[in-house]
């Protein structure tokens, strides 16, 4: 699967690309939760920008700050003809860039986490007894980004089964959203040692851990463990991407 960066995703939404590069990206949609929730956010501050800009005295400034960007973000590209209706939500977006809320930032503070960390706790307990319980708790309080009540759970049920890399799994991704991050990074990796269906995806959280820290020499050492055919092979090649 092609990976798309924020280029992309407004050239998408601005129905600017070719019949066969935009069936391709909305393949890609359906597979990538991080790439459609993206869409889905542009789409919406879009909309915003293009109900509520106006053509008035502050478009002469908006453009003069566009103009200014552009070598910075974008180098030197031939001028291109647009309707006044884009120039004005372009315009709006570079607003937002100075203010620091577009979504799609160039600055060191990217939040890799935001855009690729959304997970969910998905478990299968058929045995009713207290130990699934205890697993089907952790995935509640998880999905609900109660980290740190997800700790203590996971912690009881691999009293129970030392071996489960699904509690392993997800003990670590909780732990790096709490102040047990080492913990976190020491399960992940464990379970990134085995041979669990969790593998890759270990491997992936890891290197988003350290892509949010800045720390882009291990972020890439990690990316490059993952596989072409593995399940997070499209993110990892998109973060990769953001992250070069």
């Amino acid at each position: 699967m092609a990976a798309y960066n924020n280029e992309d995703i407004v050239r998408y939404v601005d129905e600017d690309m070719l019949p066969g590069e935009r069936e391709q990206f909305e393949a890609a949609l359906q597979e990538d939760a991080a790439l459609s929730a993206a869409v889905a956010q542009y789409r919406a501050l879009r909309s915003t920008l293009s109900a509520r800009l106006q053509p008035d005295e502050q478009v002469k400034l908006l453009k003069t700050k566009l103009e200014e960007l552009r070598p910075k973000h974008f180098g030197k590209e031939p001028a291109k003809v647009v309707s006044m209706k884009k120039y004005f939500i372009a315009a709006g977006a570079a607003a937002a860039v100075l203010a620091g809320v577009l979504l799609f930032r160039y600055s060191h503070d990217t939040d890799y986490m935001g855009s690729y960390g959304n997970i969910e706790m998905q478990v299968s307990a058929e045995r009713g007894n207290n130990a699934d319980s205890l697993l089907q708790s952790a995935a509640l309080y998880f999905n609900e980004k109660a980290y740190t009540k997800v700790i203590p759970l996971l912690d009881a049920y691999l009293k129970t089964d030392s071996s489960s890399q699904t509690a392993l799994y997800y003990r670590g991704v909780a732990a790096t959203h709490t102040n047990a991050v080492a913990a976190g990074l020491v399960d992940l990796e464990k379970v990134y040692d085995g041979e669990s269906v969790f593998k890759y995806d270990a491997a992936f959280y890891i290197a988003l851990y350290y892509a949010q820290q800045q720390k882009h020499k291990e972020a890439f050492t990690w990316l490059e463990k993952i596989p072409a055919d593995a399940s997070v092979a499209a993110k990892a090649a998109a973060l990769e991407k953001e992250l070069k």
